[in-house]
């Protein structure tokens, strides 16, 4: 059975979401480069691969179905911040915004009783869990550190011994 069309038009919209998300980690990523926070540069090149990843596996389900993908325009996205804590926040808006977009992608593949997209959509449910209490925490773990380099160098050294491993799960 193929996909719903109007589902299937709705998940190349989050397609685009996931891969403007990438672009805008990758963004922070060298935003924090700039600083000279390699921990935090790297910890977002790694969650700007996750939201690839995640494009990637909505793509997939899609294709599977028998619909199209189609890849629209990004917007270019933002490269400065005001500081540490405003990246901070601006990735927790965007993971909060993402949020919702599953959660209405969730509902109308429920009401279009499109059952296999809830399943794939489940886990995407549970990671926005995860991606929403990580920013949390680092925001405030950077907001305690606040404008002292020395703080700043210590959270840093200790984003960076999370790697990409919290950034993958």
């Amino acid at each position: 059975m193929k996909l719903d069309a109007k589902l299937a038009e709705a998940l190349n919209q989050q397609i685009n979401n996931e891969l403007a998300a990438s672009l805008n980690y990758l963004a922070m990523a060298a935003y924090f480069d700039s600083l000279s926070l390699p921990g935090f540069a790297s910890w977002f090149r790694a969650q700007s691969q996750e939201e690839n990843d995640h494009g990637m596996r909505i793509y997939d389900f899609v294709v599977k179905r028998g619909a199209d993908v189609t890849i629209d325009g990004i917007t270019a996205p933002r490269g400065a911040f005001n500081s540490p804590v405003a990246a901070l926040e601006s990735a927790l808006a965007m993971e909060t915004e993402v949020t919702k977009q599953i959660h209405a992608l969730y509902e109308m593949a429920q009401d279009a009783k499109e059952f296999s997209a809830q399943s794939m959509l489940n886990w995407f449910l549970d990671e926005q869990v995860e991606e929403e209490d990580s920013f949390r925490t680092l925001i405030e773990q950077a907001q305690a550190a606040g404008d002292d380099r020395w703080n700043l160098l210590l959270l840093d050294k200790e984003v960076a011994a999370r790697g990409g491993a919290e950034a993958e799960a």
